[in-house]
């Protein structure tokens, strides 16, 4: 098929890559502009812009493709059907109802769940133990439209959106290569979403990202893992000894397991104030709202990203330093 590739983020670039090899015509690839980045601020293609160079296809960068002259561009090229994937523009009526092409979209989620801009976080974030991609035929509607075709797969313990991000993005080739291969047949069959089985997946915020340590354990742990790496779940930390507590950025963390019954515990080596939320143990572990978290990874502000084991030691942490709210 004949297809016009709109694409900017990483998450699309397996399938690109995917599609320059396949027996389909690649039409055109269109991208954002480049944007400022670093630390310098220069302007940096996107990720599907560097990728279409790599190859050697060209690319046209545009800053609104639903204006006229650019819509008359894409009617002139006579794709039959156009893929959508991370390319962070609205797609309007003018471009969803060209003649002979079809509009369509692969979307990080198992539809209608997680319809918006962060399907992959929110999925972490809520605790789901499975999630996918699906294919759409792109309507008015935001992430509503029919159904072409679903990939499902497990979220691994311990997953962060970005390990997440990178798996999905690798399904992407099989599943849009099913769903173009049928439509080239004429055998795809849309089917329409239950939209009462819809929950959305805004986009995050910083604030988003702010740990209460009166959750229970695992929603902060699927919090963390969620927002990572962007924004990164975050806290304060009040060691006794210092009059300034410190931001922390917190990168991958885990349930510790269980204490032990009471009547086996020496209970003098368990300070008082380990009962309060966002207190260090003397396991080096933190005290939940429902049980406790052990920090594996973590980035100071203005830091590294580093083990928790060597930021405790560097800060010389002890047992009752407080782990504040975000």
């Amino acid at each position: 098929m004949r297809v016009a590739y709109f694409g900017s983020g990483l998450f699309g670039c397996a399938t690109l890559r995917w599609l320059s090899e396949s027996e389909h015509e690649i039409a055109i690839v269109v991208t954002q502009p480049a944007r400022p980045a670093g630390r310098g601020r220069k302007k940096k293609p996107t990720p599907v812009a560097q990728l279409a160079e790599q190859l050697g296809i060209s690319y046209q960068e545009s800053e609104n493709v639903n204006i006229s002259e650019f819509v008359q561009t894409i009617r002139d090229i006579q794709a039959e059907v156009l893929l959508i994937i991370a390319f962070g523009q609205k797609i309007g009526s003018k471009l969803l109802t060209l003649s002979n092409c079809r509009v369509i979209n692969l979307h990080g989620s198992l539809l209608p769940k997680y319809r918006g801009a962060a399907p992959i976080n929110w999925a972490i974030i809520n605790g789901d133990s499975e999630t996918g991609l699906t294919v759409i035929e792109i309507n008015e509607q935001w992430d509503a439209g029919a159904v072409l075709g679903q990939i499902k797969t497990k979220i691994l313990p311990g997953e962060t959106t970005d390990h997440l991000h990178n798996r999905l993005a690798l399904l992407g080739p099989e599943l849009v290569g099913r769903v173009l291969d049928q439509m080239s047949k004429g055998q795809d069959q849309p089917l329409k979403q239950d939209d009462s089985l819809a929950c959305r997946a805004p986009k995050l915020r910083k604030t988003d990202a702010s740990i209460q340590w009166s959750q229970p354990a695992q929603k902060i742990c699927n919090l963390i893992h969620g927002m990572w790496p962007w924004p990164g779940a975050y806290c304060q930390v009040q060691q006794a000894n210092k009059s300034k507590s410190e931001r922390l950025t917190i990168a991958r963390a885990e349930i510790a397991p269980s204490r032990p019954p009471a009547a086996t515990v020496d209970e003098s080596s368990i300070p008082p104030a380990a009962i309060t939320p966002g207190t260090l143990t003397s396991e080096m572990t933190i005290e939940c709202g429902a049980g406790q978290l052990r920090l594996l990874e973590v980035k100071p502000e203005n830091g590294r990203l580093m083990s928790f084991a060597d930021y405790a030691n560097g800060r010389r942490l002890a047992t009752g330093d407080q782990f504040l709210n975000g």
